[in-house]
């Protein structure tokens, strides 16, 4: 039932909650695979001893903070008090955050897997992974660092897909008019 009811607002074009719409949902998907992201970064070892991956997590905080903030500008109606269209507000964070996660996309899986910057290429050469812990508790060290790689590169595709959703909304104009109006 609820489903059905959601799919006939969408056809009446008259969706009014944030989230149920397209740019609602990429910015709740984005939030939540940073938080995936903080889960698996919890481990400081990982990233403590190199300062691109120390600026890698800064990537992740900075972005999922300025998220967060767009998804409340959005839930309690105060996107339009920006002294800015909130879609030109939304083309130039996205197009931030999609600069953001390049440079995490670049810098943590290079010094995280390259033998030159004391990285480990195969989970074979890191020796925390051979010891055999609580199998349904403990992820190696190597694991995390495949697993925030895969989702760095996860969460830049949905950030670049909002930046095509806001480029085009942007380009071609189409403008909602402030709720309540």
């Amino acid at each position: 039932m609820e489903v059905g009811l959601i799919w006939y607002l969408y056809k009446l074009n008259d969706v009014t909650c944030y989230v149920l719409t397209v740019p609602g949902l990429l910015k709740v998907l984005e939030t939540f695979t940073a938080c995936v992201i903080f889960a698996f970064i919890s481990n400081i070892s990982l990233y403590q001893e190199q300062l691109a991956l120390g600026w890698c997590v800064a990537v992740y905080a900075i972005c999922f903070l300025l998220a967060a903030i767009v998804l409340m500008l959005n839930l309690g109606d105060c996107e339009y008090r920006l002294p800015i269209l909130f879609p030109i507000f939304q083309l130039g964070l996205t197009l931030f955050f999609v600069r953001l996660y390049d440079s995490a996309l670049v810098l943590w899986p290079l010094y995280q897997f390259d033998e030159k910057v004391g990285g480990q290429p195969q989970r074979s050469s890191d020796v925390t992974c051979s010891i055999m812990g609580d199998p349904n508790y403990y992820v190696c060290p190597w694991d995390q660092r495949l697993a925030v790689t895969v989702l760095t590169a996860i969460n830049l595709l949905l950030y670049v897909a909002d930046l095509v959703f806001w480029s085009c909304r942007v380009s071609v104009g189409t403008e909602d008019p402030p709720r309540g109006s």
